[in-house]
């Protein structure tokens, strides 16, 4: 119905120009990553998702949301989209997540299954020509391939995956990897996901509670590693990488990572986005990661 109510005489949605300044610049920010792998070296974490935050000004009348939520939907479909919007405060959220954190479904236990991200790769817009296209295909598939066979980015997921199967086991009497590693491809990015599926008494409050904070934005060992990433990034996230979605009174529920997203409040937009460090990490690529990933939420809607 949300989609239908946004979609109807639409108009093809403008550009939003606005101009985005990281809270950590890049210096910053790679000295951030360098601490972090000292702390991985020295046995504190296995895996840190470091992110940073994108902030912009918006003047007034400058923004409709609808309008700027549309502009992220055509630039980046994708399955979890959000908009929620207050307008007597003029905020909101705004999201095209890819990253279902976990679903249920209660028959006469409850159903769990949890799609975990971790490896991205940028993708390039399909071409409009048709001379192009093979050699745009060739290029996108050794993308996805390079993206899958990357030892870094297999093992960000697989740490994950363990993490998950850890919390999952603690409530569970079944627990299993579905699909492991595949890639899963958006209009912007490659990303490499892990199916896992579990079967517990536990009812879905107490489901979704025990797995929360995503793993998949934290690292792993969890508690330890988000109070590392407290003291390197010096700044609560919000929104940004917790969860969004509902409990239905049917006994389901479906929950979304909150990325890809834009918070507007205060005439302000932020941006989360980051990635997950290992041993492996360098420093320039995760930097070049972030912003692939800010490009991925907003493309030609802003300019960083």
């Amino acid at each position: 119905r949300v989609r239908e109510a946004l979609d109807v005489d639409v108009p093809d949605p403008e550009p939003l120009h606005v101009q985005m300044r990281p809270l950590m610049d890049r210096a910053t920010y790679l000295d951030a990553i360098r601490t972090a792998q000292q702390l991985i070296a020295q046995g504190e974490s296995y895996e840190i998702c470091l992110t940073n935050e994108f902030q912009g000004l918006i003047a007034p009348g400058q923004m409709s949301a609808r309008q700027a939520y549309l502009r992220m939907r055509q630039n980046n479909p994708a399955p979890f989209g959000a908009f929620i919007w207050d307008s007597s405060n003029q905020s909101g959220i705004l999201s095209c997540s890819p990253e279902r954190f976990q679903r249920t479904r209660v028959d006469s236990e409850t159903e769990i299954e949890m799609k975990p991200i971790k490896g991205t790769s940028r993708r390039e817009p399909r071409p409009f020509l048709s001379n192009e296209y093979d050699e745009w295909r060739e290029e996108d598939e050794r993308r996805k391939q390079e993206l899958l066979s990357s030892v870094k980015e297999r093992a960000e997921n697989l740490m994950i995956v363990d993490l998950i199967r850890h919390d999952l086991n603690t409530i569970s009497h079944s627990v299993r990897v579905e699909r492991l590693m595949h890639i899963e491809s958006f209009a912007r990015v490659h990303q490499m996901v892990t199916t896992v599926r579990a079967r517990s008494c536990a009812g879905v409050v107490e489901c979704l509670a025990h797995c929360f904070p995503p793993g998949s934005m934290t690292g792993a060992p969890k508690t330890r590693t988000t109070q590392i990433i407290s003291q390197l990034e010096n700044r609560r996230r919000g929104v940004y990488s917790g969860v969004l979605g509902y409990f239905s009174t049917h006994g389901r529920s479906d929950w979304a990572v909150v990325i890809r997203t834009a918070v507007v409040a205060d005439g302000r937009m932020s941006v989360g986005t980051g990635g997950a460090l290992t041993i492996l990490s360098e420093p320039k690529a995760e930097w070049a990661e972030v912003e692939t990933k800010l490009h991925a939420t907003m493309a030609d809607s802003v300019s960083p």
